[in-house]
């Protein structure tokens, strides 16, 4: 579960659990599901939130660097399924970055559900005012929905 540069985080790990980046153990870094909420998906230049880029990758990152932190061309069969969250009127981060994300898990085949909401602009957490509010509600439906939980 991860929101705004959180969700950065947890989609990286959703869609590179399997790199190398120390000796492996016998546990599997794979998360069973993602929830990912207002998330930074892309270091692409449209759409990136730019201090989440800078702060991660530097004021001048490399191509390369930029097309493995976008998480959206990470995405294969194996990415771990995902509930997304996002405002269309996010000043912050893009909605471009769920949306890019969205068609991704879809195009591969990954179970993926996602609610957009008009209102609520970036950092509305747990929604306490608006529609936004719904969110958790709609999540846990989700979460019992592919048994994760009860």
């Amino acid at each position: 579960m991860g929101f705004s540069a959180g969700g950065h985080l947890a989609a990286t790990l959703s869609t590179q659990y399997n790199k190398n980046v120390y000796d492996n153990d016998e546990i599997s870094a794979k998360p069973n599901f993602s929830i990912l909420i207002y998330p930074v998906i892309s270091m692409n230049d449209a759409i990136t939130h730019k201090g989440s880029r800078i702060n991660l990758l530097g004021n001048v990152p490399s191509k390369t660097d930029i097309e493995i932190f976008s998480n959206e061309l990470g995405v294969n069969k194996e990415t771990s399924k995902t509930f997304l969250i996002h405002a269309t009127d996010d000043k912050s981060v893009p909605v471009e970055n769920s949306i890019q994300y969205y068609l991704a898990l879809n195009k591969n085949n990954v179970s993926v559900e996602m609610h957009l909401y008009e209102k609520g602009g970036h950092g509305f957490g747990l929604g306490k005012n608006g529609r936004s509010k719904s969110w958790p509600k709609a999540c846990v439906n989700w979460l019992k929905s592919n048994n994760l939980i009860k």
